[in-house]
């Protein structure tokens, strides 16, 4: 079987390279599995007061103090990789 497939619940189905698939969902939060998350691309189009101001931030930090912006970024990953050692 030479065929592209792709399983969608409990059947496979042709696949067609062409096809594009776009979902939608009015959960402010949604969680994926890790799965789902490296095959997709998610789009978050929620805007608040709190996220501007943190890009705002964040711009200003990078042009004015960019020692701190990189600093801020290091701290980020080092967080993201003790909570996943955490959780293991």
């Amino acid at each position: 079987n030479n065929r592209l497939q792709i399983k969608l619940g409990d059947s496979e189905v042709d696949y067609d390279k062409n096809f594009l698939f776009y979902m939608t969902t009015k959960m402010p939060n949604p969680h994926y599995f890790p799965e789902v998350c490296i095959k997709v691309t998610v789009i978050n189009f929620t805007v608040t007061l709190f996220g501007l101001e943190d890009q705002l931030v964040a711009d200003v930090v990078k042009n004015e103090r960019p020692d701190l912006a990189e600093l801020r970024a290091n701290l980020v990953v080092q967080i993201a990789a003790d909570k996943a050692e955490m959780d293991r």
